[in-house]
């Protein structure tokens, strides 16, 4: 199966990113939002999986899960870092067993206060090797990479991540999902860079909506993901109102993704936190729910 071949006719690709959750109750609340989420009929759902197998066993639960109860196509992240080699075929040979169709393969972020070394640890230091891995093992497998508009933080520079990005798709990735970004330009100017080299695989744009301004500021300290100084300007006014900020966030989502799928976007990736409210809202604004 091929999600873009299956998705539905005259919508753009519609896709949910979750993470597996440490309690119980947050079990309770990942089906809630879940369920709630599944009424746009999501061409797939996407489970992370922590940086050295953290999350491997709830990832793999949960998937499976996902497509028994929901008949939704369900996407395992892999993260190579720190793994040994047979634990990553044994767990492909499992996804497969399962009919899973889909993998994002990942290098995955070293644990915090790991040494540059550490990524030699496992099996596999990059996301282009485990993603050739995959590909000459499980050839059946659609493999998504990541992939970052305003360039990796740990890039040597922009061009130097235009050329990692394209060896991960020549070594058998199928499409890629950004991190999360709030200039668009940023997107366009990636996909135009690319296709100028001559990669034209798919580039799915990843969607954070703003719930909680403060986490979102941590979040792009992180991962290198730039705030622009108007959408900085329009939650410090809010900061302190919890209404308010989803208010706004949920307008400049919608505008966001308005203009992406203008720009050409072939779909758009929501990353919920295991949350549901906002990405419904977004989502009913942009009509995307099937009728």
């Amino acid at each position: 199966m091929d999600i873009f071949a299956a998705k539905i006719p005259g919508r753009p690709l519609l896709s949910f990113e979750f993470f597996p959750p440490k309690t119980p109750i947050g079990e309770v609340r990942f089906w809630e939002a879940l369920t709630l989420l599944a009424r746009f009929r999501p061409d797939f759902i996407s489970v992370t999986y922590g940086a050295g197998g953290g999350d491997r066993a709830n990832t793999g639960r949960l998937v499976c899960a996902v497509q028994e109860r929901l008949n939704l196509t369900a996407m395992p992240h892999l993260t190579c870092i720190g793994e040994e080699r047979t634990n990553l075929e044994s767990l492909l040979d499992h996804y497969e067993q399962q009919d899973i169709t889909h993998i994002m393969a990942l290098r995955g972020d070293r644990p915090p206060g790991s040494p540059p070394e550490a990524l030699a640890r496992g099996a596999f230091d990059s996301a282009a090797a485990l993603t050739a891995f995959i590909r000459k093992r499980h050839p059946r497998l659609r493999i998504g990479v990541a992939c970052y508009p305003e360039v990796h933080p740990e890039a040597a520079s922009r061009e130097a991540d235009l050329a990692y990005y394209r060896r991960k798709i020549e070594a058998g990735a199928d499409f890629a999902i950004t991190q999360f970004f709030y200039d668009n330009t940023a997107y366009t100017r990636f996909v135009d860079d690319t296709h100028a080299h001559g990669v034209t695989a798919p580039v799915i744009p990843g969607i954070m909506p703003v719930t909680d301004f403060k986490q979102i500021q941590r979040f792009s300290a992180l991962c290198g993901a730039e705030l622009p100084e108007w959408l900085v300007t329009q939650f410090e006014k809010v900061k302190e109102d919890p209404v308010a900020t989803l208010e706004i966030g949920v307008a400049v989502a919608v505008a966001q993704c308005r203009d992406l799928l203008d720009r050409g976007a072939p779909g758009l990736h929501f990353f919920t936190l295991n949350r549901a409210e906002a990405v419904g809202r977004i989502l009913d604004a942009l009509h995307l729910a099937p009728a």
